[in-house]
């Protein structure tokens, strides 16, 4: 006769190997992912205020390139641009942009940014652009801004350069 102790031995054994097998299970599965082109922006043209006064005033180039300038300091409205940019996003998609200069130029200020995409009336707001959706997946941003002098403190010279940055996140 088998004893009690080896019966209940045998019988914790069986039960551990049917649990172990039977409580597991292994399932091979996939998972979905669609890749996309991320952000990309490419300067086409620069903005340009062109030739200033030193004097003290505001110059304003518009997202259309026009130029307003009622301290009269602009003296070749001929050779100003506003900033063209090519953008390359996912269409439809829900965009923040925002705008800043990133690079000062000692007694010239570069502010009151103003954005025009693909040709619409300018975006509401200025400098920080919230909830922005981009119908085209390449989109033309037209880019104007307020170039402020303080005429105590820039300085004659050719080609100075005011650095800014765009900046385009997808929410």
């Amino acid at each position: 006769m088998i004893s009690s102790k080896k019966v209940t031995g045998l019988l914790i054994l069986a039960v551990g190997l049917w649990a172990s097998t039977a409580g597991a299970v292994d399932l091979d599965t996939v998972a979905y992912v669609t890749m996309v082109e991320g952000i990309t922006i490419v300067e086409d043209t620069a903005l340009n205020f062109g030739d200033v006064a030193l004097n003290d005033g505001t110059v304003t180039i518009g997202t259309d390139g026009s130029v307003t300038d009622p301290n009269f300091i602009s003296y070749d409205a001929t050779n100003v641009s506003q900033g063209i940019f090519t953008v390359t996003a996912i269409a439809g998609g829900t965009y923040d942009i925002s705008l800043m200069e990133n690079i000062p130029v000692v007694g010239l200020l570069l502010n009151n940014f103003h954005l025009s995409i693909d040709g619409g009336a300018d975006e509401v707001g200025t400098d920080t652009f919230l909830g922005v959706t981009l119908a085209n997946q390449i989109s033309a941003f037209n880019i104007g801004a307020d170039l402020t002098v303080d005429s105590a403190n820039a300085v004659l010279g050719a080609n100075q350069t005011i650095g800014y940055r765009l900046t385009v996140n997808f929410n």
